[in-house]
């Protein structure tokens, strides 16, 4: 699959909006900029003459940086973790979403906007917490902290409650008069384009940017982007033989039956989509487009949306998945929420694994996410999931059960790019609590790595056989470099996956402890020697991240490859390595070797992307892999 996008296009359709506006525009890019790719997408706001760029965390924030960006940059989505110093150093502003986010973000020194919830029920300082905030934000504000802005959503559910939402923020902005506040931000694309009354200082013009129409597919034409003068960014291509691509469900791709297809200038229809492949009918031969330009007499990104009872925003976001993986890495707590595809030992999806984001009690009557499907009863507790169909949560998993300290709750409203929303009641929450998504119970949940996902593989290995066959896969994957860190208790596995490492290298000499020796060094058949590392003694409180201890280990990190049981204490050396968590079921005892064990492969930095640490669960192994995803 080709994904082509013209920045050319992205910068006139900016250009057109800022003037039909006649305010500054955020162009925004979160997600890769909607599939299109982050950078490029940046880059080409900028040159449409956007004022400032939005994305969602402060890893995209981080990212377009590193890659020269230098314009204004706003980030209003954190985990838990966040690490507001990292904003201030790189010149990212920040919305906050409670009194929380509002301390630390003015102690890091950061620049603020005050995120405000007016009725969409997600993300933002809830009414109820609104005057708080704003007399602390002026308290903060008189001590020498920068709050420059202020911003809400809509929730496009119609012109009298969005116009009602427009009240509802100007009177927050009366109340926050005291901070001065230089730009105010509450308009996305539909209301910036329908809606002139909340444009205020800024508008957010994320969609409509990448030439689809914001309110929806309608006939599934792309008339209504056209009658906009907007211009389709993205076009994406497939070679077909004999009526069948080898692209498929894990790639993005959307179960969209019925859908529009041309190849070779010929017409035909989606009949299935498949995790890794797509048919249609007549079965054609050549290279096909999905979608792209209607002016071009190809499909339109709407008419798959349409066919798969969607948006165009899904469709094309999904586009950055289209890598299976290549290049995504996770990001860490400090930078971003977690968000992560589980795997089973034998390659198959499990469960998508997020955390809370916010928590906020809300009155009744306030509606939920976009067109405020889901109103609730009562007054209730909101609990904010920072994943959405940007990471694999498809809209049509509304509904779905989402498993939060042991209940399951279901998604509440619209499914959104970055967030979905749980209404728990009366149920007790943090930020920072895990969920999970099963793969069972969301069954449109596929394989798809969104550019924010990060993979990881576990399962139960049932016996010692079965654990250094696992060590051979691992091994047949390393090269010169590589680390993989072991962690776990005392008779868990460690040495005898090492032993299946080692056999994949073809290592001279027996693969056994290095306890009493620290290190020990193999030969090996595939070239780069193994290092096989017994690093306990550096979980010594007085040795932890000591480097002269580190270096009595005397290792080749860049032309051999490590092996470290109790690896732990290895990571702050490394940029990049593997990570293998074993753990003994509760009733096995340390002398039951053969006892199954409970596995989690996780990949940290550029040298274990998604792509790479998923090539690690292959479907071969499902006779000896287990993929139970509990300890046994």
């Amino acid at each position: 699959m080709r994904v082509e996008v013209d920045p050319a296009a992205i910068a006139a359709n900016v250009r057109s909006l800022a003037a039909r506006v006649g305010v500054p525009v955020c162009g925004v890019v979160k997600a890769a900029g909607y599939g299109h790719g982050a950078l490029l997408s940046a880059r080409a706001m900028l040159d449409g003459g956007a004022a400032m760029l939005g994305v969602v965390d402060l890893a995209e924030a981080v990212a377009l940086r590193e890659a020269g960006i230098d314009a204004p940059l706003l980030a209003w989505l954190h985990g838990p973790g966040v690490d507001f110093r990292v904003a201030a150093r790189h010149g990212v502003e920040v919305a906050v979403s409670s009194i929380a986010q509002l301390e630390a973000a003015a102690d890091a020194g950061a620049t603020i906007h005050l995120k405000l919830d007016t009725g969409l029920g997600r993300n933002g300082i809830a009414r109820g917490d609104r005057a708080a905030a704003i007399e602390r934000a002026i308290a903060l504000a008189d001590g020498g902290a920068r709050i420059r802005g202020a911003m809400s959503h809509l929730a496009g559910s119609g012109r009298d409650a969005d116009l009602a939402q427009v009240r509802d923020f100007a009177a927050a902005l009366e109340a926050a008069a005291p901070l001065g506040l230089e730009v105010r931000h509450l308009a996305a694309s539909a209301a910036a384009l329908g809606l002139p009354e909340a444009r205020f200082d800024m508008v957010r013009i994320g969609m409509a940017a990448y030439g689809i129409d914001p309110l929806g597919p309608a006939a599934g034409d792309g008339a209504g982007a056209a009658a906009l003068g907007l211009v389709p960014a993205m076009r994406v291509l497939v070679g077909f033989a004999g009526g069948v691509a080898t692209a498929g469900l894990d790639d993005g791709l959307l179960p969209a039956i019925g859908a529009p297809v041309v190849v070779g200038g010929q017409a035909a229809r989606v009949v299935a989509v498949d995790p890794c492949s797509v048919r249609i009918a007549p079965a054609l031969s050549g290279e096909g487009v999905l979608w792209g330009d209607p002016a071009r007499d190809e499909p339109s990104a709407d008419a798959w949306a349409a066919a798969a009872g969607t948006i165009g925003y899904e469709v094309v976001t999904r586009m950055a998945g289209a890598g299976r993986g290549a290049g995504v890495v996770a990001a860490g707590p400090a930078l971003a929420p977690r968000r992560v595809l589980e795997l089973g030992l034998d390659g198959e999806p499990r469960r998508l694994l997020a955390e809370v984001v916010g928590v906020k009690r809300v009155e009744p009557g306030l509606g939920v996410s976009y067109g405020g499907e889901h109103v609730t009863a009562t007054e209730t507790t909101l609990a904010l999931v920072g994943a959405g169909y940007a990471d694999g949560v498809t809209r049509a998993a509304t509904g779905r059960p989402v498993t939060l300290g042991g209940v399951a709750q279901p998604i509440r409203g619209r499914v959104a790019m970055d967030q979905v929303v749980l209404d728990i009641g009366d149920q007790q929450a943090s930020v920072g609590d895990p969920v999970a998504l099963e793969h069972a119970s969301a069954p449109e949940l596929t394989g798809m790595i969104g550019p924010r996902v990060a993979v990881e593989v576990a399962g139960v290995v049932p016996d010692t056989d079965a654990m250094e066959a696992l060590g051979e896969r691992i091994g047949g994957v390393l090269r010169a470099g590589d680390a993989v860190l072991l962690v776990g208790p005392l008779g868990a596995g460690k040495t005898t996956l090492t032993r299946g490492i080692g056999r994949a290298l073809g290592a001279r000499g027996t693969v056994q402890s290095p306890t009493f020796v620290i290190a020990r060094t193999h030969r090996t058949a595939a070239g780069p020697d193994l290092q096989h590392v017994d690093a306990y003694r550096l979980l010594d409180e007085r040795l932890e991240g000591d480097e002269a201890a580190l270096d009595d280990l005397d290792l080749d990190l860049e032309g051999a490859i490590t092996v470290a049981e109790w690896g732990a204490p290895l990571e702050h050396a490394l940029d990049s390595w593997l990570r293998v968590e074993l753990e003994r079921g509760a009733d096995t005892g340390d002398d039951d070797e053969d006892a199954p064990r409970f596995v989690r492969l996780r990949g940290h930095g550029q040298d274990w992307d998604a792509a790479r640490v998923r090539s690690l669960a292959r479907a071969s192994a499902a006779s000896t892999l287990s993929t139970d995803g509990s300890p046994a």
